[in-house]
């Protein structure tokens, strides 16, 4: 499917998508104007990227600690074998998870936790995470502090190889 989706992408494309993951408030005029395009060319380009799943959404950045979701922590969890997905759904619910990874190594899922504080944190783990059914074993692994975290991989690559094609 990555390669399927790289061969209908030109530059162009890359471009709308680098500036787009950087600041998804940019008009699509700022946008025709960086690339040197049309803005109707922008308005088709982003409806193609958007049919094909390439852009899900436009969606903001937060600083979650401003907000005062200033813990985070990783879960990982073993479940009984066969209910990964019944355990997945049900850890879905909670909006404090915002990540939720099926992994096939140490542990059966991987957990992404944000937490006003500790006794937030302890009533999310106790009261939501530990009471669902097939959970075999549960690890905490709080986060002390965290130098990068990024939303997008970089396409300054892509962007790069597609100009010299």
């Amino acid at each position: 499917m990555v390669e399927e989706s790289n061969r209908l992408l030109d530059i162009v494309d890359y471009k709308i998508i680098d500036i787009l993951a950087k600041d998804s408030s940019t008009t699509f005029v700022d946008i025709a104007k960086r690339i040197g395009v049309s803005d109707a060319t922008i308005h088709i380009r982003v409806r193609r990227l958007r049919d094909l799943r390439i852009i899900g959404n436009f969606t903001i950045s937060v600083d979650n600690n401003r907000l005062g979701y200033d813990h985070l922590a990783f879960m990982g969890i073993n479940v009984e074998p066969g209910f990964a997905e019944e355990v997945s759904d049900g850890l879905s619910f909670y909006e404090e998870i915002l990540e939720i990874h099926e992994m096939h190594n140490r542990f059966d899922l991987l957990l992404k936790i944000r937490a006003t504080d500790l006794e937030d944190l302890r009533d999310i783990v106790v009261n939501k995470i530990r009471r669902l059914p097939h959970i075999l074993e549960a690890e905490l692994m709080t986060i002390l502090k965290t130098r990068k975290e990024e939303q997008i991989v970089p396409i300054q690559n892509e962007i790069e190889i597609t100009s010299w094609k």
